[in-house]
């Protein structure tokens, strides 16, 4: 890499070097005569003050010709160009700038927060930059551009950069910048800590048109206490009954921690407090428990106490309680007298009955259990609708039909359930029954051996399905099944092998069915996420309907900290409605869902908590990954160098013209010095 100059032509006026030369050859001194009368003192002093004027004079020719050559190299601006190439061609000069500001960008660095001083370096860049200069200011919230900004607006899209909940892939944001100037040469400032779950490094890839630096911010060490997770074992949300909430709490630190308050806050009263001990660096999980006493929309939050990191200490949720378990019974004639005579004998029970040919207009998910009542076949249109139901965590009891058509078991292959098979008319009677079973965990105490159980007079045989989640609930003393549960989704399918009629069974008699029909609705998962995560694309189901057209449009809010978004609103093929959210949501609360000023039900946003762990590549790790990848990769520390002066190097090349200048002022001073000390 060869020294080249910025104006080359004025290296003309090194010719100026000969005027010292000729004014050295031709300066003859006029000799002035004085007389002595004896001048055999002075003969051998003047030998060698000849010597040593000789010798000063050619030493002052060199200081001034060496000066005079300094101060033409300098104003033709000598610099070594850092990329190997002639940089004088900068009409197009292209700067992209990304700004990490993610959470972790909230850290200490030695010169305060992170995000703060990565906004100062990009201004103090952006400011050195020539006015033909084409800048594009990238974040984790600003992905893409259609055009470049100039200075001026470069600097108040850096103002307006602010921490964001949304953490960007490193690959992502590079290959984002490459499709926004896909034949463009360009510079690009990556300005980040480098958090382990954010710099993907492993999947960067060489590009010759994009010349990278990282710029790696040190953050100080920082203990963390996050609020993970929460859930429910059994999301049933019913009154009275008491709840089991299940809370993950993780100690990213060096230090064990005892007895760390929980609270946990619904519809803005204390419910309850907990506590829990967390070794070092682990994860813990507690259940606080407490009852639902009233019906309708829950909004709760649980928080804990942690500094300085804050945004993961508050995790929202929320869902709808009632008192009345809903019943969907559609029948293939005429509805199951028993069924309703049991169902509509309790309060906490509301039986819908419907034939087959109504099912039109019907949402399934607002049942807790559906019966498909002795039905012969299935349409294609009603068999999604089931999977679907199934899928978001319903309950499906199917009581077969003398007369079962192909399409029948072609759905239960779907779903990998057992198929039915020829009818036994064998009489025989439940030898066995599954007590472990969820569906009747606290019922049976004990049940003994010579219990008088159902007769079963005739019944399908079952196939066996490769299914390991199949359970079989019922059997004969031969093994065979009756009664099976299989999960499908977030679902249960639960299959009987003879229907309710007389003719079939005496099962109706028994005590056994009140518990099994009872327990039935009440272990669904079909309900809603209790919270969803900003940042990425979610789905909410409306659980209830909402006879509304298409032109009226849903809304998400929170009245208190002013935010009113209109969702995108799919009309799925199961009647149902579904609301999508991308980006629309920044703040981590709880929200409800809005049609026509009514509120239709509430949803819950938090902070996703990838980056609650504080785990970062230190600056010789970077090196050490981008080595083989490609040179065009660099990575500078934020503390040793200013933006600024790298990029006028990059832009210019290594300048050299001051150091000439200092050497022609150091010329021309030990001249001076030369000469003073000889007179």
């Amino acid at each position: 890499m060869s020294l080249q100059f910025l104006h080359p032509n004025y290296l003309w006026f090194l010719f100026i070097l000969l005027i010292p030369i000729i004014i050295h050859l031709f300066n003859f001194k006029r000799y002035k005569k004085i007389f002595f009368s004896n001048l055999r003192f002075l003969q051998n002093l003047n030998t060698e003050n000849k010597r040593k004027s000789k010798l000063k004079n050619l030493l002052v020719l060199l200081l001034r010709m060496l000066a005079l050559a300094c101060i033409v190299i300098a104003f033709a601006q000598p610099y070594l160009p850092i990329s190997g190439e002639k940089l004088s061609n900068k009409g197009n000069e292209l700067i992209n700038i990304y700004i990490d500001n993610s959470f972790s960008m909230n850290g200490k660095t030695e010169k305060g927060n992170a995000l703060e001083v990565a906004k100062n370096q990009a201004f103090e860049l952006v400011k050195s930059l020539p006015d033909y200069a084409k800048i594009r200011i990238y974040s984790n919230d600003i992905q893409h551009y259609s055009t470049s900004l100039n200075k001026n607006q470069a600097i108040a899209r850096i103002q307006e950069i602010n921490p964001s909940p949304n953490s960007l892939q490193l690959s992502k944001t590079l290959s984002n910048i490459r499709l926004d100037s896909p034949l463009d040469k360009s510079q690009v400032y990556i300005l980040s800590d480098f958090q382990n779950s954010q710099a993907d490094l492993e999947k960067l890839q060489q590009d010759s048109l994009l010349n990278i630096d990282f710029v790696h911010f040190q953050l100080q060490a920082t203990n963390n206490l996050v609020l993970d997770s929460c859930w429910f074992e059994k999301p049933i949300h019913f009154t009275g009954p008491q709840k089991e909430l299940s809370v993950k709490i993780s100690n990213h630190s060096n230090k064990d921690l005892k007895q760390i308050p929980i609270q946990l806050t619904i519809n803005d009263s204390l419910k309850t407090v907990g506590s829990m001990d967390i070794n070092k660096n682990s994860s813990e999980i507690t259940q606080l428990r407490y009852n639902d006493r009233q019906s309708g929309l829950v909004q709760a939050k649980l928080s804990i106490e942690d500094y300085p990191i804050t945004y993961d200490n508050s995790l929202y949720f929320s869902y709808k309680t009632n008192n009345v378990n809903h019943i969907l019974s559609i029948n293939q004639n005429k509805k199951n007298q028993y069924i309703n005579k049991l169902y509509a004998s309790d309060k906490n029970f509301e039986i819908k009955n419907i034939n087959k040919t109504q099912l039109h207009n019907e949402t399934f998910n607002e049942f807790q259990l559906i019966i498909l009542n002795e039905i012969e076949d299935l349409e294609s249109g009603f068999k999604q609708s089931l999977q679907t139901y199934l899928q978001n965590g319903g309950n499906l009891l199917f009581i077969p039909n003398e007369q079962i058509e192909s399409s029948v078991n072609l759905f239960l292959s779907d779903v990998l359930a057992p198929n039915y098979l020829e009818i036994d008319s064998t009489q025989q009677r439940i030898s066995k029954i599954e007590t472990k079973a969820n569906l009747y965990q606290d019922v049976f105490q004990d049940l003994k051996d010579n219990a008088r159980l159902p007769d079963i007079y005739k019944f399908y045989k079952l196939s066996a399905p490769n299914n390991p989640s199949l359970e079989s609930i019922w059997l004969t003393a031969g093994s065979e099944k009756l009664f099976t549960r299989i999960r499908y989704g977030k679902g249960q399918l639960f299959q009987l092998s003879m229907n309710l009629n007389g003719d079939w069974t005496n099962l109706i008699t028994h005590p056994i069915l009140i518990p099994t029909l009872i327990n039935l609705s009440k272990t669904s998962t079909n309900s809603s996420k209790i919270y969803h995560q900003i940042g990425k694309k979610n789905t909410i189901e409306l659980t209830s309907s909402s006879n509304s057209n298409n032109e009226e449009q849903f809304h998400i809010k929170n009245d208190q900290i002013g935010i009113d978004i209109i969702p995108l609103r799919i009309n799925s093929f199961n009647h149902s409605t579904q609301l999508r959210v991308v980006d629309q949501l920044r703040i981590s609360e709880n929200y409800v869902v809005t049609l026509n000023d009514s509120i239709l039900q509430t949803c819950s946003f938090n902070y996703p908590r990838l980056e609650s762990e504080h785990s970062y590549y230190e600056k010789q790790e970077i090196e050490n990954k981008i080595k083989a990848i490609d040179e065009n990769y660099s990575v500078i520390s934020s503390e040793k160098m200013k933006l600024s002066e790298l990029n006028n190097e990059k832009r210019d090349g290594r300048q050299f013209w001051r150091i000439f200048i200092l050497l022609a002022l150091s010329f021309f001073l030990i001249e001076g010095i030369l000469k003073s000390r000889t007179t």
